[in-house]
């Protein structure tokens, strides 16, 4: 195992939850001096400082322990907002297209349902208004509605074409927008004219800020 050493401190012990590693590290030059960093994208954060090692590996399994429940609670609040039930029937298939955001299918029909919480987060205004409100959920039916929120999903770059058998590239786009030209000619000219330059300057300040950093 390669040496690891970060402020004059031997990493002697690690442990990685998810995307995260908390790390326990021993000074090389003074005794009784040791410290538990979270360790991501290559960088060492939040040091905790001990000068007993049992203190140090206990802190160490806590930080790992809370994370734990971190990513727990996470996947809690995500499994509470899927639908257990939809406007359509009884759901047999429900597939997240983003988080918060369904595609749901019953036996004779289905569409989109995106809970309360994230509808704000993913959907503009204009697109709300082609859908309707049932229980928790915002819903698009599938026929005539759902297009919609699969077009500005894509256009917000939270949820990729597919690109199959049934649709090679550049297919699933044309049926989208075509359907949507046709059942929701206003929001078509909304996008056009407000949403993709509003989302394209949203990207073009994101990326500046990357690289400011």
């Amino acid at each position: 195992m390669e040496l690891r050493m970060n402020a004059g401190y031997i990493i002697t012990d690690n442990i990685r939850v998810g995307d995260v590693e908390f790390v326990l590290g021993v000074n090389s030059q003074i005794g009784n001096d040791f410290v538990t960093w979270r360790y991501a994208n290559g960088g060492y954060f939040w040091g905790h400082y001990h000068s007993d090692l049992f203190k140090a590996q206990k802190d160490l399994v806590e930080r790992a322990a809370e994370m734990v429940a971190e990513i727990q609670r996470s996947l809690d609040a995500k499994d509470a907002m899927k639908p257990s039930y939809s406007p359509w029937g009884k759901v047999q298939t429900c597939k997240e297209l983003c988080d918060g955001v369904y595609s749901v299918r019953t036996a004779s029909h289905g569409g989109i349902m995106a809970h309360q919480e994230v509808v704000d987060k993913v959907l503009s205004v204009a697109a709300q208004k082609c859908g309707f409100t049932e229980g928790r959920y915002l819903c698009f039916e599938e026929d005539c509605d759902e297009q919609v929120a699969l077009r500005e999903l894509m256009d917000r770059k939270l949820f990729q074409a597919p690109v199959n058998e049934h649709f090679p590239p550049g297919k699933y786009e044309s049926v989208i927008d075509a359907s949507i030209q046709r059942n929701h000619p206003e929001y078509w000219t909304f996008r056009k004219t407000h949403l993709l330059k509003a989302l394209q300057n949203r990207e073009r300040n994101k990326t500046n800020k990357e690289r400011e950093r």
